[in-house]
């Protein structure tokens, strides 16, 4: 699995930009999941000086097109009904762009013994009915489960909720802001449990394999059980555009032009561990 990236700021300080040309950029809100990918595309596309990347959830992406702020949002899930209609009421038409297939992980601590979950269980242990590790058909670890998730403004934890059938999770399930910290927690403490988009993968974590309930094929994230949706968690990613009432800016534009293009975009794709659409 990939590292987790640098900010934005870092890297581009490091390349030499001046503050007041970051602070003169256009930040754009969007799947924090996607932060490393559309980070790298702005930077390929060389237009670091125009934009940079915020990310924040894709709930913030989605919000901050349909309410006109900006003309592109990457997206880690399909944007809502509800939004969609907003838009359209505020005269703006969206256009969905599919760019790269990704897999929600359930993540554990290396040192878990725990090779496998069924989404029975992951909807039990979300939702607080089930507490410890030997309450999972198939662990030989005892004691309690520490469950973590990405927080609301996350199109991980939407896709996740909507997979797994989850109205509302349980007040025992601590949030987290960022994939990064999924990635930190899981690679330090061994009773944590947490999913997150792939790119939360370290040395020292594992995503475990994953069923429709104990009795069917379980499957690994792998790009092979992904690109056939035989993974449970399996998702696209998506780049949205506005059209209409709003368009998006120059620089934005061109960032999508590059984006759409798989010469350009799918090595960058590649590189942050997400998977080609073909």
């Amino acid at each position: 699995m990939k590292s987790i990236s640098l900010p934005t700021t870092l890297v581009l300080c490091a390349l030499g930009l001046s503050s007041q040309a970051l602070a003169d950029a256009k930040a754009i809100e969007g799947s924090d999941t996607l932060f490393g990918l559309i980070s790298d595309a702005i930077l390929g596309a060389g237009l670091e000086g125009e934009l940079t990347y915020a990310g924040g959830g894709s709930g913030n992406g989605e919000k901050a097109l349909v309410e006109g702020r900006q003309g592109i949002a990457p997206m880690s899930r399909a944007m809502k009904d509800d939004a969609i209609a907003k838009a359209k009421a505020n005269g703006i038409d969206v256009v969905p762009h599919k760019i790269a297939l990704d897999g929600v992980g359930v993540f554990v601590n290396k040192s878990n013994p725990l090779e496998k979950i069924d989404m029975n269980s992951l909807r039990s242990i979300f939702s607080c009915r089930a507490g410890n590790w030997e309450d999972i058909p198939g662990s030989t670890k005892k004691g309690p489960i520490k469950v973590f998730r990405r927080n609301d403004a996350s199109g991980t934890t939407d896709t996740f909720k909507s997979l797994v059938k989850i109205d509302k999770f349980g007040s025992c399930v601590t949030v987290l802001p960022e994939t990064a910290d999924v990635a930190a927690i899981t690679s330090k403490d061994s009773e944590a449990l947490a999913y997150s988009g792939l790119s939360a993968g370290t040395d020292k974590n594992k995503a475990l394999s994953v069923a429709a309930d104990a009795s069917a094929t379980w499957y690994l994230p792998t790009i092979a059980n992904i690109r056939t949706f035989n993974y449970p968690l399996s998702r696209f990613l998506y780049v949205y555009e506005a059209k209409g009432a709003l368009v998006p800016t120059v620089a934005e534009a061109a960032l999508l032009e590059k984006v759409l293009d798989r010469g350009f975009m799918d090595p960058i794709v590649q590189s942050n561990e997400f998977f080609t659409l073909d």
